[in-house]
């Protein structure tokens, strides 16, 4: 199974919410209320039938960074990466100090957890045969 930025996009689009529910405090920003750009840190792949595979976002031809649109409830690849792909956000909430975000595409679950308070965000995408598993941080922008 080949690993694609599309796979991560439309398994992970990482995004924004439909509605907004009260939200306890957090470090401004990282609560849901505005948009965040993120980075991919560390990815682990992994194909059915065929060992997991560890690396950076562009070893899987993923872009580094990701925009979680509030306003528009989607998730999307920055404009530098070459990618137009964007993947909606079906659920949002906080649940302690994590942002959580969930959706579905492609025949693919993806979530996304982000701390409150310091940033660090771990998402995974999980679909027929391949799974993803991403480390990084988001910022308020």
């Amino acid at each position: 199974m080949q690993y694609t930025r599309r796979n991560w996009l439309s398994a992970a689009g990482v995004a924004a919410m439909v509605y907004l529910a009260p939200m306890p405090a957090s470090a401004a920003g990282l609560d849901g209320t505005s948009n965040l750009i993120c980075s991919a840190i560390d990815v682990v792949a992994c194909a059915e039938g065929s060992a997991c595979t560890m690396g950076q976002a562009k070893n899987f031809d993923l872009p580094q960074f990701v925009v979680i649109d509030v306003e528009a409830s989607v998730v999307r690849a920055t404009k530098h990466s070459g990618i137009e792909e964007t993947s909606p956000v079906k659920n949002m909430e906080v649940s302690g100090k994590q942002l959580i975000l969930q959706g579905i595409e492609n025949g693919r679950g993806w979530g996304i957890s982000i701390n409150g308070e310091t940033g660090d965000m771990a998402a995974s995408v999980v679909g027929d045969a391949v799974s993803f598993l991403v480390h990084g941080a988001c910022t308020p922008i």
